[in-house]
């Protein structure tokens, strides 16, 4: 069998770092990010950390010069 080296990039799970900065489960957090359950602190920590990881993506796009020919450098 081959192996399957590829990169694989997932993001993090903000759920389980908003859980563990307010000492509730991950599932609690994933219910008030759904809508099931109301906690305003929750999710303003919730939306501050999408928003600086989305920024942070969006400096390191501009950064890096990504091309789909890998060859164009060359």
């Amino acid at each position: 069998m081959q192996k399957n080296n590829e990169t694989v990039l997932r993001r993090r799970d903000v759920a389980a770092l908003v859980a563990e900065i307010h000492g509730v489960t991950a599932d609690h957090v994933r219910k008030v990010i759904r809508g099931d359950r109301d906690n305003v602190q929750i999710m303003a920590t919730y939306m501050h950390i999408i928003e600086n990881d989305n920024l942070l993506l969006r400096a390191a796009k501009n950064i890096v010069p990504f091309t789909t020919d890998p060859n164009a450098g060359t």
